[in-house]
């Protein structure tokens, strides 16, 4: 049973783990494909919103080409081509560039935050050499208008008739735009949206901070291979960040028709914060089941002994005499069968049986009574143990006032030393008879020792014991009797007398 709920909880356990770590990993891949879906949403967005100014260049350009425009007034044309409101949201300023790099027309505020021939800067000089009519965004700039912000330009090549460099169209966004979009999101506290081109520069970063836009990335090059033109579109990876140190999920998607890409990252805390409480959860009551196991395992092991010890203590009771508390009959049979086939499988084992019966005990019950004959049997038992010390030697009551000694591997001698001990130890106890001619209680004992090819079963040997018994007898009882005693051990019986004890 222990076995059983041992197994039972360490196959919980295994189970357990094996379902929190399932658990973990589609946690994982719902928060991976829950953050892609953001990254995708603020993906669109840019991408629609970048289309949608290079339209407004396309238009810019076009109006430009218009054949009416060089017949209007300087205003006039100014409102033509920028319009009424072009400073309205985030877009800064717009304007028109030559091919030489000096400006045709632009929105007033140009004069104050970039002033000059625009040859030399990097929004003019790609779209000149560059003749695919491709939208180019310029790294961050900081500029200061009413305060200090961070724009950049997005510029489009100018092309005349015959296909030759007319010039730019343009305009100046504030990055503003992207921080509004992020922001937009509603990312989690601790979360970092950001906006990397694909040679590394910072665009945007939430949190805010100005001091990182503009940047580039440096010996970062898990982030520097996902910026690489051969990266997948989109994906995920673990890393901790740069900025803060702090270890993030982050997941990327590619802005089309840009060189951007968008970045979120979440902590493992926010991501993993349900099922962390899931798995302290489960952790508790797998740590109570456990306890509690341990408690069944405990009082099982408890119950197991207290039941052992009870079965043992039983099989004790059936196997021993109630009065004398020796081997009773049946268990003493079981000892001389053992003993017999322990001499059966080794020709070098012997052993020796000692049949005792105490001497004129009717007419001890009759002078003193039953109970008084109790006494008697548990004294003489007494003795019998006092005398038969040997771990391996098994004494019993044979039945009435007959006891049975069984003496592993002893020789005649020694097993008639034993009972001339037990004779001895009863004489000293001096337990009055009065009708016995010895004037007390005693003994007469009967000794065979195992003889290979005389004695062919157990019962043989223990009825030349019982024969040596009433040998002594019949030669006038409290003495050993040794059935076929050697010669050298003659005479064959031992007698105490009255007077030597």
């Amino acid at each position: 049973m222990t076995l059983l709920v041992g197994s039972l909880t360490l196959m919980a356990g295994v189970i357990t783990s094996v379902v929190l770590y399932q658990s973990y990993k589609q946690v994982e891949r719902i928060s991976i494909n829950h953050t892609l879906n953001v990254a995708r949403i603020a993906q669109r967005s840019i991408s629609r919103n970048m289309e949608l100014l290079s339209l407004a260049l396309d238009s810019l350009a076009w109006r430009y080409r218009h054949t009416q425009l060089h017949r209007m007034p300087p205003q006039q044309q100014l409102d033509f081509l920028l319009g009424e409101k072009i400073e309205a949201g985030y877009i800064v300023a717009q304007g028109i560039i030559d091919a030489d790099g000096q400006r045709v027309v632009g929105s007033p505020v140009l004069e104050e935050i970039m002033p000059g021939n625009f040859s030399g800067r990097d929004f003019f000089d790609v779209p000149r050499q560059d003749t695919r009519d491709a939208l180019y965004i310029s790294p961050p700039q900081a500029v200061r208008l009413e305060r200090r912000a961070q724009v950049i330009v997005l510029s489009k090549r100018l092309v005349h008739v015959d296909g030759s460099f007319g010039g730019v169209v343009f305009m100046v966004l504030y990055l503003d735009y992207f921080r509004q979009l992020f922001e937009a999101m509603s990312l989690e506290k601790n979360a970092v949206m950001s906006l990397y081109s694909v040679d590394g520069v910072a665009y945007m970063r939430l949190p805010y901070d100005e001091a990182f836009i503009g940047s580039r990335v440096e010996n970062a090059p898990q982030l520097q291979h996902l910026l690489a033109a051969s990266a997948p579109a989109e994906g995920s990876y673990f890393t901790r960040s740069r900025q803060d140190g702090v270890q993030r999920l982050y997941t990327y998607v590619r802005v089309p028709q840009t060189r951007w890409v968008v970045f979120i990252g979440h902590t493992k805390e926010a991501l993993f914060r349900e099922w962390m409480r899931m798995f302290y959860a489960v952790v508790f009551l797998m740590a109570l089941f456990s306890t509690a196991a341990a408690y069944l395992i405990s009082r099982l092991r408890e119950e197991f002994f207290r039941r052992s010890k009870l079965d043992q203590q039983l099989e004790e009771q059936a196997r021993t005499d109630k009065l004398t508390s020796l081997l009773n009959r049946r268990a003493l049979d079981d000892a001389l069968q053992e003993a017999w086939h322990k001499c059966q499988r080794n020709e070098s084992a012997r052993f020796a049986v000692l049949f005792a019966d105490v001497d004129f005990f009717k007419l001890y019950n009759d002078t003193y009574g039953h109970k008084a004959g109790d006494y008697a049997l548990v004294a003489v038992s007494r003795c019998i143990k006092a005398a038969v010390s040997r771990h391996c030697d098994r004494a019993g009551r044979y039945g009435g006032e007959e006891f049975v000694v069984l003496l592993d591997e002893a020789d005649a001698e020694g097993a008639v030393h034993v009972a001339k001990l037990i004779i001895a130890t009863l004489q000293g106890q001096k337990i009055p008879h009065e009708r016995s001619p010895f004037g007390r209680l005693t003994i007469s004992i009967g000794v065979a020792c195992l003889e290979r090819g005389i004695h062919r079963s157990i019962e043989e040997v223990v009825k030349a014991a019982d024969q040596a018994l009433y040998q002594a007898k019949r030669e006038g009882r409290n003495r050993v009797r040794l059935s076929q005693a050697p010669a050298e051990m003659a005479p064959a019986a031992w007698q105490f007398s009255s007077a030597s004890s």
